[in-house]
């Protein structure tokens, strides 16, 4: 009996091992998973991670990705030390929406930024950047272009985001003044990095050149004559190696995982389509995806699978060991690193609101899963990118069966992600920022769309003539021949007079070019078709403003409300109107019903804050102030306003450091600089004094004080006297006002004094009392 029971329990014993090494032996057989990966990464110090984007850079143009006619060594570098995915797929092809994607791991359905230049990211939403920062990593983001600035909200989570556009230092508006070259960010971002290289880091590199205007420096302009978006590609492939030189001399390397990808393509002609964001083709869509680690066995990898931008995220987070956001939509793809020729089919959504939020035509959306890629437009169409990667032949008739197929899973797709989405509005844009746009001509108002809901709305395919003139027409009113860009329009107008945008647009040059009447007549034919279109009635005043008609500005306003249009920028320009009417009481009551529709409106309360100061309510100021700031640090005139009521109550030290917050944020304020070198007078700090005059001639040349004052300095010290006499002579030169003018000469009188020159010096000295006496003492 006992011999039985030992005999069964060996057999037990040995079934037991034989399974327990079979399920090992099928478990490491099996295909490579998450667990297995892992200890790759596994370390007890944390990876450094960077984010490298490339705005508006299709993949077929990058030599890795099989272009001959290009050189991009770096980039190709980095395809050969990582995991390069051949086929990514953007869901929009707009610069905010898609950079929102990206560092949110959401799709635009489910994140609600559809356009930029009116779409603010959600609070709510966790970013990318977020979780790094909760987890203990120094995060940095440094953009090349206005259309990412802060007040978008990308800045979730990062320490510091590097992009001070600050619109109201630029005299003229347009694309080329909204960004800076590749090696400019670069060179920011080596300036933080390099205090900060012995942290763990998370940092976002946004590199704009490749986007419109095309104008690379001249170097890589010669090199590639006539293609000037290779060119730009160049330009920006060599300004990343130089930020790969930095990580390589630093030891910094073997510790960084390095994200290479873009936002969106370009289409360069192709569809017709002269650039990207309105439609859905490949060249616009499909970008380059490189995954850098520091590991020898992840290194010359190429995976084929179709993957999206959504899953940047929650591989990057998986990498790190670090949590992902319940939000997120997208997968991570480390199962390709080891893995990289498993193929799996994944479905890539895509979509523009462009053409239905511009122009009240029809949205386009697409589906593809690796072979087959269906539009979703009024007339749907069908791709086999395998036999058709340049998308010419639409199937849409012939596959039948894959067209149902393919419009189910997108109706499916759609809903499912669509859940519990966000919803935004342009009132949650900063009253001051709307006004700047509306000068930019980033974006007229956008059309509702539930206005258009239901209805039939035009094929976008039909349109794209249209859509190609306005935008070359928009280009050139700002860049080159006014007179062409009109003729544009008005051909344009007289083709399809229901164009709104039209209108906004040609409205928009003639106010560049001071025709303020024809402006208007504009910009009306544009409230037409778009009643409640805030940025056209905001022109329509700032025409009547120009043109020194207050009162016909605040009338139209005025009548703008009553016709059921209120809206917080309006209210916002007519206490503007108010206040430098001196009518303080009114200009109070309208920036209070700007804060009943807009509650966060830093612009609000920062104008608040300056009507209470002119009517020495400083304590209201200061409240005002401080709330102003409390909701947007980065406000123009918010920390020189600041600095006046801090003045004021005699706290100098206090204005000093609001000054200069002010300058930092807005380096060209000559007011903030100006007074700080007053302040600095008076505590008989000339050595300050000087640099911050020096800086006011740079930023305002036409000012005679300021020459007056830095002669005044010299002639204190007693040194450099000639110059001082230079710098007297030109201010006035400008024509100064006759108490300015008197300090002119008497400034004279006194340096010709220590010169010795008592003839000189009697001469401005008489000129100089000929003005300061009051006029009843003259003779007659």
């Amino acid at each position: 009996m006992v011999r039985k029971k030992l005999k069964k329990l060996l057999i037990f014993l040995l079934i037991s091992s034989f399974s327990f090494a079979l399920l090992l032996t099928i478990f490491w057989l099996q295909p490579f998973s998450i667990h297995r990966f892992r200890p790759s990464f596994s370390s007890k110090e944390k990876l450094n991670v960077v984010l490298i984007t490339v705005d508006t850079l299709r993949a077929d143009r990058l030599h890795c990705y099989g272009y001959e006619g290009i050189e991009t060594p770096v980039i190709d570098e980095l395809a050969r030390r990582g995991v390069k995915f051949e086929h990514c797929i953007a869901q929009t092809p707009l610069t905010l929406p898609s950079h929102t994607t990206i560092l949110t791991g959401t799709l635009p359905l489910f994140h609600g930024v559809r356009d930029n230049g009116g779409f603010v990211v959600p609070k709510e939403l966790v970013t990318l950047s977020e979780v790094f920062h909760e987890a203990g990593y120094a995060t940095a983001a440094f953009v090349g272009a206005y259309v990412l600035d802060s007040r978008w909200g990308l800045d979730q989570g990062f320490d510091y985001y590097f992009d001070q556009f600050d619109l109201s230092k630029f005299e003229k508006i347009s694309l080329s003044t909204v960004q800076r070259r590749a090696n400019e960010v670069i060179d920011h971002a080596l300036k933080w990095l390099e205090a900060r290289k012995d942290l763990p880091f998370f940092l976002w590199i946004h590199l704009y050149d490749p986007h419109t205007p095309y104008d690379p420096p001249e170097f890589w302009a010669q090199k590639y004559p006539g293609h000037p978006y290779l060119g730009e590609i160049t330009f920006t492939d060599h300004e990343i190696g130089r930020f790969w030189q930095f990580l390589e001399k630093s030891n910094l390397l073997a510790k960084t995982v390095l994200i290479f990808t873009a936002d969106h393509g370009e289409s360069l002609g192709e569809h017709r389509e002269a650039t990207h964001g309105f439609f859905l083709y490949e060249g616009a869509i499909h970008v380059p995806l490189i995954f850098v680690t520091p590991f020898s066995e992840f290194q010359g990898k190429s995976v084929k699978t179709t993957v999206c931008l959504t899953d940047i995220m929650p591989t990057i987070l998986d990498m790190a060991g670090l949590p992902v956001p319940d939000s997120v939509q997208g997968k991570s793809l480390l199962d390709y690193f080891r893995k990289p020729e498993r193929r799996s089919r994944n479905l890539a959504y895509a979509e523009t609101f462009y053409p239905r939020l511009h122009f009240g035509w029809s949205e386009l959306r697409s589906v593809q899963d690796g072979r087959w890629k269906l539009i979703l437009a009024p007339e749907p169409e069908l791709y086999d990118l395998s036999l058709d990667p340049r998308e010419k032949n639409n199937l849409a008739h012939q596959e039948k069966k894959i067209l149902t197929r393919l419009q189910k899973e997108a109706e499916a797709y759609i809903q499912s992600h669509s859940q519990n989405a966000f919803e935004l509005n342009l009132s949650q844009i900063d009253e001051e920022t709307r006004e700047r746009l509306a000068a930019l001509g980033y974006v007229s108002s956008f059309i509702d769309l539930k206005a258009t809901a239901g209805k039939k709305l035009a094929n976008p395919k039909d349109k794209i003539e249209v859509f190609n003139e306005l935008s070359r027409a928009r280009e050139i009113g700002m860049e080159g021949d006014a007179s062409e860009a009109i003729a544009i329009i008005e051909k344009i107008i007289s083709q399809d007079p229901d164009i709104s945008d039209a209108y906004f647009t040609l409205g928009n040059i003639h106010f560049r070019l001071g025709h303020y009447d024809r402006a208007i007549e504009n910009f009306k034919q544009a409230l037409a078709l778009k009643p409640d279109d805030v940025f056209a009635a905001i022109n329509i005043a700032n025409c009547h403003l120009r043109s020194g008609r207050e009162a016909e500005a605040e009338k139209f306003l005025l009548e703008f409300i009553h016709k059921g249009f209120p809206d917080s920028q309006i209210y916002f320009l007519l206490g503007n109107l108010k206040f430098f009417e001196k009518n303080y009481d009114e200009a109070i009551k309208y920036y209070q019903e700007c804060l009943k529709l807009n509650p966060d409106s830093a612009s609000a309360y920062n104008a608040l804050g300056a009507v209470y100061f002119e009517r020495g309510e400083i304590e209201k100021a200061e409240e005002n102030l401080l709330q102003a700031l409390k909701l947007n640090p980065e406000l123009t005139n918010v920390h020189y306003n600041l600095a006046q009521v801090y003045e004021a109550k005699g706290k100098l030290d206090e204005a000093i450091e609001a000054y200069e917050e002010e300058l930092k944020h807005s380096p060209s304020h000559f007011k903030a600089a100006f007074n700080l070198a007053r302040i600095y007078r008076l505590r008989n700090d000339d050595k300050r004094e000087e640099n911050l005059l020096r800086l006011c001639l740079k930023i305002e040349p036409d000012f005679p004080l300021t020459y007056f004052y830095l002669a005044r300095i010299y002639l204190n010290r007693q040194e450099n006297l000639e110059e001082a006499i230079s710098l007297v002579r030109q201010g006035l030169k400008l024509k100064p006002e006759s108490k300015d003018l008197a300090l002119g000469y008497f400034l004279l009188a006194d340096i010709y004094n220590r010169l010795g020159d008592n003839t000189l010096s009697q001469e401005y000295a008489r000129k100089g009392q000929a003005i300061a006496r009051p006029p009843s003492s003259r003779t007659k």
